[in-house]
């Protein structure tokens, strides 16, 4: 997943994004992290994505 795909899916800005790290719009715009940021941020949003999924189909095989 690319930063730009998980922005249109989330409906995320780049201010939200940089709130996240504690950084103003700005110094996440001109950050030399910005690229790893973003990187650590996709990784994180698809291991979330896998566990929920994961979860899911656990619940859907074995209800209450």
């Amino acid at each position: 997943m690319t930063i730009k795909e998980l922005k249109k899916e989330l409906g995320l800005t780049n201010g939200n994004i940089a709130e996240l790290f504690d950084l103003s719009p700005m110094s996440y715009a001109n950050s030399s992290a910005k690229l790893r940021y973003e990187s650590a941020l996709c990784k994180f949003y698809e291991k979330i994505k896998e566990k929920i999924s994961t979860t899911d189909e656990n619940n859907l095989n074995n209800p209450l």
